[in-house]
C-alpha cells in the first residue's frame, strides 16, 4: 500500500473530474481539468517521441500495479464523456493509449 502515495495526483484528478461532471462544481475546477489534461498530453507526447524522456521516467520506478492507472484513466475518460467534455475526454484517451504503448515497449 506504500504505492498509494505515488498515485495521489491521479486520484485527486479523478475526484476533481467527478466533482465537475456530477456536482457542477466551480468553473475554476473546469479550467484546472483543461490545464492538467493539456500538460499530461504534452508529457505523453514527450514520452512517445523522446527516448531520453522515456529513460528518465523509467528510472522513477514505482510498485504501482499497472491496472490502477488503466482504471483511473478509464474513469477519467468515462466521467468526461458522461459530462459531454468530448475534447478533454479525447485527450485522456490519448494519454491512456500512449501510457499503455510506452509501458508495453519498455517491458
Amino acid at each position: 500500500m506504500q504505492w498509494l502515495k505515488h498515485i495521489v495526483v491521479d486520484l485527486i484528478t479523478t475526484i476533481v473530474i467527478a466533482l465537475v461532471v456530477f456536482f457542477d462544481a466551480s468553473p475554476v475546477l473546469e479550467y484546472v481539468i483543461y490545464i492538467y489534461t493539456g500538460l499530461m498530453v504534452v508529457a505523453r507526447l514527450f514520452s512517445l517521441f523522446s527516448q531520453n524522456f522515456r529513460a528518465i521516467t523509467k528510472k522513477q520506478v514505482s510498485e504501482v500495479p499497472v491496472w490502477i492507472y488503466h482504471l483511473l484513466y478509464f474513469l477519467n475518460t468515462l466521467f468526461l464523456l458522461l459530462g459531454t467534455f468530448y475534447i478533454t475526454a479525447s485527450g485522456w484517451i490519448f494519454i491512456w493509449f500512449v501510457a499503455a504503448y510506452v509501458y508495453k515497449r519498455q517491458s
